[in-house]
């Protein structure tokens, strides 16, 4: 046993030393900082640096701008290489800041709608596509509340640059008031997507509401709802929902074997207990073999994955290229799984 220490031991020291100043930023954050120095005397500052996990060599460097408290600049530096990004480091930066600025504009717009109609944004992923707010929906509120967060979608649309949608995360207040602040004095933005925060909100199931904007910003948002899952969650929901429908196969379609839970689980309009999805299931499947399925089960579900209402066969279900192809919802429109 001392001897297998001693070993992992000696193994530790060469990964050190491997790694070199990888395992370090203070190389890169001073390279970044003489970048920042000669091309934008005075205007940025940095915030943070860490490793580029799990790459070998290089940090991304985050910097504050100047006169803006909202907007950060990113930039991945390997100093030891002399490159950013496997580019020359005065051009990769000076399209940092542009992006950082884009961004940060993006972002008032997106916070400002937001507040202005009455729910203000707690957390956001860097994209800006993604947002969280705090709200408890229930099925007595659900449909207004749903409404209620279009309108700031809608006033998020008219200033916004581009096209694409938007999901909105809801997330109960017990677990939004728990959440970390971030660092005082840090840009917005930085804060709002920071990893700690986003992962403290994703601790616990939520709603999330997700939001098609149409090319005329004048006409209101169409809205889907459905609900996120940790994965231990999310695979207890599935074998619920897969030994139900393989009990009621037994009784009724006698040989068919159950295969996986597919579709896109979306909550009956107007509930936040009730979901609808779909499970692919074969017939005169060999034994041993997985069951890939050219048919589903329609199934409605409460939030443990216990049926509720009638279970449906839905037949043919594949292209003729394979592709799985299912109803998005009980009018039977058609939808790409």
């Amino acid at each position: 046993m001392a001897n297998a220490g001693r070993w992992t031991a000696g193994l530790a020291v060469l990964a050190l030393a491997a790694g070199g100043c990888a395992l370090g930023t203070g190389d890169d954050r001073r390279r970044a900082e003489e970048l920042a120095a000669k091309q934008f005397p005075g205007q940025l500052t940095v915030v943070t640096a860490r490793n580029l996990f799990p790459e070998t060599s290089g940090s991304e460097v985050v910097f504050a701008l100047s006169g803006d408290p909202d907007t950060v600049v990113r930039l991945r530096v390997d100093a030891e290489a002399g490159t950013c990004e496997r580019q020359p480091c005065e051009r990769k930066l000076a399209e940092a800041v542009d992006k950082g600025r884009s961004l940060g504009t993006a972002w008032r717009h997106l916070a400002t709608a937001f507040q202005r109609c009455g729910h203000p944004i707690i957390a956001a992923n860097w994209p800006l596509n993604e947002v969280w707010i705090e709200a408890a929906p229930t099925n007595a509120n659900v449909r207004a509340l749903l409404a209620d967060v279009g309108e700031c979608v809608q006033e998020w649309a008219k200033v916004r640059d581009g096209r694409g949608g938007l999901s909105v995360n809801l997330v109960e207040p017990a677990v939004a008031g728990k959440r970390p602040r971030g660092e005082p004095g840090q840009p917005t933005l930085l804060r709002m997507t920071e990893s700690k925060l986003l992962a403290a909100l994703s601790e616990k199931s939520r709603f999330i509401a997700g939001y098609a904007v149409p090319e005329d910003p004048s006409e209101p948002p169409e809205a889907t709802a459905r609900i996120f899952r940790p994965f231990a969650e999310r695979q207890a929901f599935d074998k619920k929902v897969q030994d139900a429908v393989a009990g009621w196969l037994r009784a009724n379609r006698p040989g068919a074997s159950v295969g996986r839970v597919v579709g896109v689980w979306r909550l009956v309009p107007g509930t936040v207990d009730r979901q609808s999805g779909h499970v692919l299931f074969c017939e005169g499947q060999p034994e041993g073999e997985v069951c890939h399925g050219d048919q589903v089960v329609a199934v409605t579900v409460d939030p443990q994955g216990n049926p509720v209402g009638r279970l449906q066969v839905i037949e043919n279900v594949r292209d003729e290229k394979g592709t799985l192809r299912l109803p998005d919802d009980a009018d039977g429109e058609q939808g790409t799984g």
